[in-house]
């Protein structure tokens, strides 16, 4: 566990604690200490009369106008992996009350363009990118919570699509082309590697837009490069890490890193764009999942389990310190806690994604703005 943690859960065991916090520190936290954002609101809450319990409470926005009534704690850099995992299992009411999530990642973009006025939205879907991977961003991503199972998508036992995992939550029902034509953004264009009549998933991701399959990014690319932009959404899907781990044995360090840098290559390229075409807007990156790579973690395989997916399952574990359910669509997904696996990981399969960890469940969301 990091220094700046350590000091701040010694510092909550005796005092209200105010800093400069990174918003995924509540996460570290244990049991028990309560996390207020703004501490006006704490301060008027110690100076009623009437009597208020004492607890362990952290103040995640710092006021300069309380440093002399609350101890200051610097805790602004990501917390260690480990302390994340930790605390992730007891803290999730925690990660939905504050952090983004994925299924908000719609909104906030709708409520952005209403705020801000934007011409052009832009909206990166990576397949596969953890929050981790881009922290070095001179863009500096804000952690989004997978809140579900962290994969692409998932089925009914009907065959329906689930609309709250994976990239269907992202966009979100109604989809998020249809909203931002109701705030002044009036038509959209998508694109993607997955073909509309040939699989049912990119039916629903774009849903009323219309969709050119593409061989990759670059190629969307050069398609938008010769359009006008002003009053369009664009929606891409761009492969992302996803792809170094299935199929594939063994995958490098150094795969992963330049695989990583293309992502961001190309989130620039559209950025500049967007930039030199004038327009007024926002261009928005965010993933479906991250990824455990198998070979960079010492896995716990559970005996028994009958799991079907090495990082969640449908069935209740026996031992339920072994996973968290989460309801969707009347089925209680139970994702498996670092470093828990339900059955083996495939021999061809270089990582793994599904459960409930700061690299699979926690993936960035960018945002740049152009123009304004």
């Amino acid at each position: 566990m990091s220094d700046s943690i350590e000091k701040l859960l010694r510092a909550l065991e005796r005092v209200p604690v105010m800093g400069s916090v990174h918003p995924l520190v509540p996460l570290c936290l244990p049991a028990g200490v309560e996390v207020i954002a703004e501490a006006e609101t704490v301060a008027e809450q110690m100076d009623d009369l009437a009597a208020h319990p004492e607890r362990p409470l952290l103040i995640t926005d710092f006021d300069p106008r309380y440093t002399d009534r609350f101890f200051v704690c610097d805790a602004s850099g990501c917390p260690p992996p480990e302390a994340i995992n930790r605390a992730l299992p007891h803290r999730l009411d925690d990660a939905r009350r504050h952090l983004l999530t994925n299924r908000c990642v719609a909104d906030r973009i709708v409520s952005d363009v209403q705020q801000k006025g934007y011409e052009t939205v832009a909206l990166l879907l990576i397949d596969g990118l953890s929050y981790d991977d881009t922290v070095e961003w001179p863009e500096c991503p804000e952690p989004c919570f997978i809140d579900g199972p962290s994969i692409t998508f998932a089925r009914t036992p009907e065959k329906v699509i689930v609309p709250d995992i994976g990239f269907p939550a992202t966009v979100g029902n109604p989809p998020l082309a249809r909203r931002l034509a109701k705030v002044g953004i009036p038509h959209s264009r998508g694109y993607s590697y997955w073909d509309r009549e040939q699989n049912d998933v990119s039916s629903m991701l774009f849903r009323g837009t219309p969709l050119a399959r593409v061989s990759g990014i670059a190629e969307a690319l050069d398609v938008l490069a010769t359009i006008k932009l002003s009053g369009i959404y664009l929606q891409l899907i761009r492969e992302g890490l996803d792809g170094l781990a299935h199929r594939r044995r063994e995958v490098t360090i150094s795969e992963v890193q330049a695989a990583v840098e293309a992502i961001h290559s190309d989130y620039r390229r559209l950025i500049d764009l967007l930039g030199t075409s004038g327009v007024k807007g926002a261009v928005y990156l965010t993933a479906d999942h991250g990824i455990l790579w198998k070979t960079q973690h010492e896995f716990h395989q559970i005996e028994g389990s009958g799991s079907r997916h090495p990082r969640y399952a449908l069935e209740r574990p026996l031992d339920p310190s072994y996973a968290s359910g989460f309801e969707m669509q009347n089925q209680t997904y139970y994702l498996y806690h670092y470093p828990y696996l339900g059955s083996r990981i495939r021999a061809d399969d270089s990582g793994v994604h599904g459960g409930l960890s700061y690299w699979e469940s926690i993936v960035p969301f960018v945002c740049v703005e152009v123009n304004l």
